[in-house]
Parts: structure tokens; sequence; C-alpha cells
């Protein structure tokens, strides 16, 4: 059964939760400056999230489908049609920005490695000169040059793994539970911008995705340079790393302290990585098939209903509802003041509809029901929500505890750099989608 792509209703999701983050940051004049900037850090993480996934669907109901790892791999060329163009290099400038995104978070939570205001003047500048420099030259320079951002990748997934690792090994060395916030913060944090490579990690250990890879490398036209097959190995292999590291930490620290919330989803994760490379095993000769041109069309619907149920979920849904939880969990944003508690409960609420109305689109993907017992079922779900509103915001914004909020630390912010960063943000938005114009239009 053919399934319809998330990406509408995460574009929509992700805009409406980055404007109230951003308003609800701004609010927040009381608040450590240090979480106010990682507010604004997460706010333009959805608004960027937004664009990508709003290009992705009009380009895929106008020329078809374009894979986010043609993208990250830099394995478009030019069609010769400027919407087509214009829309892929825009998705290219937005993944270029959420890069940098990814790269800065990691460097001020869940602590900031450097202090004083040229530090934090220094992180303003990189962010404008990667976002800058970085479209333009691999516009010119060819779209390969997009796979050496994968090297941001394994940068960020060592300095949260490091911090995780840390975390465990000084909780259990001290029995000092605190030590756990730390942990825990960089494994959502880890499952956030890497949860959609973890999903292969069995795959990639037994290099059955080397096969997979190999067909795609057949379609090129000419060979990859050797430094663009050392980035992309590197940046498929810190997943597979990286939920490694977690899934053994998370067995070690259950056996001595018990399970929690963060342990069931790290053995999700691991879980669906098994069953992934399951997948691969029994449709490798069917993806061959296709791409000999004999493709077998039942295997490939079953192909993309796998997908769509594992990094299709991670990469529309979860990193959304995760960095909700991470504000929320770290007290992030401050909800003491009225406004902002009204401004939650909406962001709370928006996650709740939008997860029950996408499980509801997945079960039909699985099981054909008609749309009059699934708009049913949504009203039934709308009705509980609204019933039950506010037992189910107190219950979320009652989940930190004090050793959760206190982790989340760092150097401040003027009040003038936190101003400038949603100006240079903006200008960021504004300058991908000139430069995509420019260079569309220019058929370079």
């Amino acid at each position: 059964m053919a399934q319809e792509s998330l990406a509408p209703v995460a574009a929509i999701t992700n805009l409406i939760l980055g404007i109230i983050t951003i308003i609800m940051s701004n609010r927040d004049e009381s608040t450590n400056t240090h979480k106010r900037f990682s507010a604004l850090l997460i706010g333009w993480t959805f608004i960027f999230l937004a664009i990508y996934h709003s290009i992705e669907s009009i380009y895929d109901q106008n020329y078809g489908t374009i894979f986010g790892t043609a993208i990250d791999l830099g394995l478009y060329s030019y069609q010769g049609i400027i919407g087509a163009d214009f829309l892929a290099l825009t998705l290219m400038g937005a993944d270029t920005a959420l890069n940098v995104l990814m790269l800065v978070m990691a460097l001020h939570i869940p602590k900031d490695i450097g202090r004083g205001n040229v530090w934090n003047a220094g992180i303003l500048s990189v962010i404008a000169l990667y976002c800058i420099l970085v479209p333009p030259l691999t516009f010119i320079g060819g779209f390969k040059l997009m796979a050496l951002q994968e090297l941001v990748w394994v940068a960020v997934g060592v300095m949260w793994t490091h911090t995780y690792i840390r975390g465990i090994v000084l909780e259990h060395t001290t029995n000092d539970e605190r030590h756990r916030s730390l942990s825990k913060a960089s494994a959502i944090l880890l499952v956030i911008w890497l949860g959609w490579q973890m999903v292969w990690w069995l795959s990639a250990f037994t290099f059955l995705n080397n096969e997979w890879f190999v067909s795609v490398l057949s379609n090129q036209s000419e060979s990859p340079p050797f430094w663009w097959l050392i980035s992309v190995n590197l940046g498929w292999s810190i997943g597979a790393i990286a939920i490694s590291v977690l899934f053994i930490g998370e067995v070690f620290r259950s056996v001595k302290r018990g399970t929690s919330a963060e342990s069931f989803i790290v053995f999700a994760i691991f879980f669906i990585g098994f069953m992934n490379w399951i997948q691969d095993y029994l449709l490798l000769d069917a993806y061959y098939s296709c791409i000999e041109g004999n493709c077998n069309e039942g295997s490939s619907e079953i192909f993309d209903l796998i997908n769509y149920l594992t990094s299709g979920v991670l990469v529309y849904l979860i990193k959304p509802l995760f960095l909700v939880y991470l504000m929320v969990q770290f007290k992030i944003i401050e909800i003491s003041s009225e406004e902002n508690r009204n401004l939650m409960r909406i962001m709370i609420l928006l996650i709740l509809l939008i997860i029950s109305s996408s499980i509801i689109e997945l079960i039909q993907s699985l099981i054909p029901i008609p749309q009059m017992v699934s708009g049913t079922l949504l009203a039934i779900g709308v009705v509980f929500f609204i019933g039950w509103e506010e037992k189910i915001t107190s219950s979320f914004l009652g989940g930190g505890n004090e050793d959760d909020i206190q982790s989340i630390t760092g150097d401040g912010f003027a009040d003038s750099k936190l101003r400038n960063t949603s100006v240079l943000f903006t200008f960021v938005a504004a300058y991908i989608f000139v430069l995509a114009a420019i260079f569309a239009n220019a058929g370079v």
C-alpha cells in the first residue's frame, strides 16, 4: 500500500514549534542567558527543518522524490529545470544551516565548552561564515563537496559520545546521580541528530550497506574522489558507533541502577537496527533487480514501507518531539510565567495531535482502514487530549528534576548578542533562497 510522505506534516509542525520557541526565548529575560541562547538554537533548528521539509514536499509533488542521502552525499546534479534546481539548491543550503546548528549545539549543550565574550562572538562568526561560504563553494566546486560536511557529523558524534561515556562512568564511580543528567542529555541529542543513521547500525558493521552503496556508485558517471569516499564512510559510521556506545552504556546502567525512559528509547533504536539488517538482507536481490530495470513492485513497496516506519519516523516525528522533550526536561525554556506556560501548552498539544494523526497514517499504511474509521479515531484522540489537557501538561512540565535543570550550564550571552542571533539566522534563511535562485537561473 502506498505511503503518504510525512514531510508536509513535519514542515508545519516544525514551523509552529520554531515560532513558539523563539517567542518564548525572547520573553524569558530573567532566565540564564546561556539557556536562552540554547533555546534560540533549538527554535531556529525547528525553522530550518520546516524550510527543508517544505521544499522537500514541493519537490516531491512536482519533480519526483529526492532523497535526503542525495543531498547529504552531494549526489544531485543540475537538471536544467529552473524550478527543480532552485528547490534542490535550497535543500542543500538548509542542510548546511542545520549542520552548523548541530555543531554549535554540541559546543553549548549540555555544557558550554568555551567562555567569555570572544568565545560567544566567535560562535556567531562561525555560523555566519559557514552558512555564507559553504553553499556557493559547493554549487561552484561540485555537489560532492557536500559530503565533506559529514566530518561535522563525526565531530558532533565524538563530542556527545564522549560526554555520554563521561557521565556514565562518573555516575558509577562516584554514586552521584547528578552525572546522569550529562549522559541523559547527550543520549537525547545523539538520537535527535544521528538517530536516522543509528537504525542501520548492524548493516554498517556487517558491511551489508556497502552492497547498497556500490549500487549507488555504479550509477555515477565518473568515479568519486578518494576524499569523498572517506567522508561518506566516516559520516555513516558515526551513527553505528554512537548507538553501540549508547546500548552498552544503558545496559550497564540498567543492571546497576535500573532502566529509564532513555534506556527504552536506546533499546528500541537498537532493535530497529537489527530488523533493518534483516530487511537489507532479504531485499538485496530485489534492489539489484530494480537497478537493472526489472523492478519487482511488491518488493519496492515493502522497502519503502520499512524506511517509512523507521528512519522516516525518526526524521519527521521523533526529532521535533525529542527537541521539545529536551527543552522541557532540562528547563531550557522557563515556564514559570503564565504567557510561556500557555505557549508550552499549545506546543505539547500540537505534538500530541500531530503524533496521533501520524500514527493513524502509519496504521493505514499497514492495514487498509477506511477514511471514516481513521477520521473517527482522530476525533476521539482530539477529544481525549482536550479533556485531559491540564493533566497531560502538568505531568509533562513537571518531569524535570533539579539535576537535569542544573546540568545545562555555560557562559552568559549579552542581550545584544541574543538579538543578533535571530537577526543572523533570518539573514541566513533569506541568503539561502536568494543564492539558490541565482545559481538555478544561471544554470551553472
